[in-house]
């Protein structure tokens, strides 16, 4: 086929679109009365349809060796197999923010416990090693998780 002008693209899907049979009844008729006159869309329509015989002739067909309700059984079976796989990794996770549940408040009630046993004011402590500490200013920052449950207490 010899084409000595570039067509739009438009056109030339319009023809392919002939060739598969897919246009509407009203431009299948243009493209009909438009063929005779225009060498290049002739030619290029018997090409696209030796095309289309050549791999309709040369398609492989495909057979599956069982019938299609085992082989779409097989397909569930694994999804079913792959989505239950999953689910064992979520405790392993959930454990470990179990023990930062009960952690987390029990080292605040342990902080606490040792202020009102020392019987000081908090903002005045002596450490077991002599030191004295004196809290200048004190700030509490509160943090909650609600998808987690746990709640967390920083004091400055």
């Amino acid at each position: 086929m010899k084409h000595t002008e570039h067509r739009p693209l438009e056109p030339l899907l319009d023809l392919q679109a002939y060739v598969d049979g897919e246009l509407s009844e009203d431009r299948r008729r243009q493209i009909e009365a438009a063929l005779p006159s225009d060498v290049d869309a002739r030619e290029l329509v018997q090409g696209l349809r030796q095309l289309g015989t050549l791999i309709r002739a040369h398609e492989p067909v495909a057979t599956v060796p069982v019938s299609r309700e085992f082989y779409w059984s097989q397909i569930r079976r694994q999804i079913e197999a792959d989505s239950q796989a999953e689910r064992p990794q979520a405790p392993a996770a959930s454990a470990a923010l179990g023990w930062l549940r009960w952690l987390i408040p029990a080292m605040g009630v342990a902080a606490v416990a040792v202020v009102v046993a020392t019987n000081q004011s908090p903002r005045e402590m002596t450490l077991a090693g002599g030191g004295d500490v004196t809290v200048v200013d004190v700030t509490s920052t509160v943090f909650r998780s609600e998808s987690d449950g746990v709640t967390v207490h920083w004091i400055q």
